[in-house]
C-alpha cells in the first residue's frame, strides 16, 4: 500500500508460482480451486532450513521485492535485499510472495475461474487477511521449511505477519511488523470506504472501461493523501505551480497555471491504474478493514522468541499508537518486543524510502538471534527504543 509502487511491475522470467492445496478453503467461506502464489526468492536456503524469511508485502506490491538474475529491474524493497543488506542474503533466504486475491501472478479476482472459463471479478470469493497468511505458509511449505527465522512485513503485510503469527504459533523465531496494527481504526476504515463506494460505483454497475479507469484514479488519489504526511507536501509542492496542463474534467478552474501537487497526485493515479486490478484494489482493501487479531485470541495467540514493531509518527493511515498498542500486547504475552517509533515526513510510506532509517533496525533485529526465553518468561519492562531521522 503505497504512493510509490515501482514503474516496472512485469514478473520476473523464472518467477516461481507455488501451487495451493485444491481446493484452497477461504476463512469466511468459500474456496479457490486451482489457485497459485507467485513468488520470488533472494538468497540460498541452508542444508538444515533454519535460515527464511517469509516476506509479506503492503496492498499494491507484487513479488518481485528486489533485482536478482532474472529480473534486473529494482524491487520494491530494493535497498534493503542484497548481500550485506537489512534482509541479508549472504546469511538469509529471503521468500517475498505476491498476496493471494493481488494481480502479480497469484490467483486473485482478475484471474480466470475454472468453473466458468471467465474472470472472476466481483465472483471473486470474500478474501481476508488470514488466507493471504494461509497463502504464504503453503510457500514457505513448498520448499520443505519447518520453522522459519523470521516473519516480516510492511501496512497490509504487518498485518499479515500478525495473522501468519497467530494462525501458525511458533512456526517462526522472529517477528517483524512494520506500519501495521492488530486492527484497523475508524478513520482507516472509514478512507478506504471512500475508495470502495467511489470504485464498486463503476464496477458494480459494469460500467465501461474508461469509467471504471477514471474512479480508480479518484481513489487512488484518496489512498496517496493517506499515506505521506502532510509536511511532505508542504515540503515539496507547498503552493508552487507549473505550466498549464491537462486537467481531468471538474478539478477546478482554468487559472492558467496549475498547482504542482496536483500534477503529482494526477502522475500517482495515472500510474497506478496501468498497474493494479480494480477488484483486486477493492478485495484487498476489504480485507484489510476486516481484520481483527482479537478474534484469534489477541497476542496471546503468538508464540515467537522475540518481535520487533515499527511506527512512523507522521503515518496518517496506521497511526503510532497503534504500533505501541501492538508491542505492550505483545510484552504482556510473554514475547521480548523491541518498540521502535520514527520520525520521517514520508509517514505511512516511510518503509519504502527511508533507507537510512529502517536499514539498521531491521540489520541488527535479524541478525543478532538470542536464546528462547523460557516458558511464561515475564513481559519484558525494557521501554521502547526511539530512532530519530539522524543517518543510521
Amino acid at each position: 500500500m503505497s504512493a510509490y509502487p515501482p514503474d516496472d511491475v512485469r514478473l520476473p522470467a523464472g518467477d516461481l508460482k507455488v501451487p495451493l492445496p485444491s481446493p484452497f478453503p477461504l476463512h469466511a467461506g468459500g474456496e479457490l480451486v486451482g489457485a497459485e502464489l507467485a513468488v520470488e526468492t533472494y538468497g540460498t536456503l541452508a542444508a538444515d532450513r533454519a535460515n527464511a524469511v517469509l516476506l509479506f508485502t503492503g496492498l499494491s506490491a507484487s513479488s518481485h521485492a528486489a533485482a536478482h538474475a532474472g529480473n534486473p529491474t529494482p524491487g520494491w524493497w530494493q535497498a534493503m535485499i542484497g548481500p550485506g543488506r537489512a534482509l541479508d542474503t549472504d546469511k538469509l533466504f529471503v521468500i517475498c510472495v505476491n498476496s493471494l486475491g493481488s494481480c502479480y501472478g497469484s490467483t486473485g479476482p482478475g484471474s480466470i475461474d475454472p468453473t466458468t472459463e471467465r474472470a472472476y471479478d466481483a465472483s471473486f470469493p470474500e478474501l481476508r487477511v488470514e488466507d493471504v497468511a494461509r497463502a504464504g505458509q503453503a510457500a514457505v511449505e513448498h520448499f520443505g521449511i519447518q520453522r522459519l527465522h523470521a516473519v516480516v512485513g510492511p501496512s497490509l503485510g504487518g498485518m499479515t505477519v500478525l495473522a501468519h503469527a497467530a494462525l501458525f504459533p511458533g512456526r517462526a523465531r522472529l517477528l517483524v511488523s512494520i506500519s501495521g496494527a492488530m486492527a484497523a481504526n475508524a478513520f482507516a476504515i472509514a478512507t478506504r470506504a471512500l475508495q470502495r463506494e467511489i470504485l464498486g460505483h463503476a464496477l458494480m454497475r459494469g460500467a465501461p472501461e474508461p469509467e471504471v479507469q477514471q474512479a480508480m484514479r479518484w481513489a487512488r488519489k484518496i489512498g496517496v493523501l493517506s499515506y505521506v504526511g502532510n509536511a511532505l507536501l508542504d515540503d515539496r509542492f507547498g503552493r508552487d505551480r507549473n505550466e498549464p496542463m491537462v486537467r481531468p474534467e471538474g478539478a477546478g478552474r482554468r487559472s492558467g497555471t496549475d498547482f504542482e501537487v496536483e500534477s503529482w497526485l494526477e502522475h500517482q493515479a495515472n500510474k497506478f491504474v496501468r498497474q493494479f486490478h480494480p477488484w483486486s484494489y477493492w478485495y484487498l482493501s476489504r480485507a484489510m478493514d476486516l481484520f481483527d487479531l482479537a478474534a484469534h485470541g489477541g497476542a496471546n495467540a503468538i508464540r515467537a522468541e522475540r518481535a520487533l514493531v515499527i511506527g512512523v509518527h507522521e503515518d496518517l493511515l496506521f497511526p503510532l499508537d497503534q504500533q505501541r498498542a501492538l508491542a505492550s500486547a505483545l510484552r504482556d504475552a510473554g514475547i521480548p518486543t523491541e518498540f521502535v517509533d520514527l520520525h520521517s515526513h514520508y509517514g505511512h510510506d516511510a518503509f519504502l524510502v527511508e533507507e537510512r532509517l529502517f536499514r539498521p533496525l531491521l540489520a541488527g533485529f535479524l541478525d543478532a538471534p538470542q536464546p528462547a526465553p523460557p516458558p511464561h518468561a515475564a513481559p519484558s519492562s525494557q521501554p521502547g527504543a526511539a530512532a530519530s531521522n539522524e543517518p543510521a
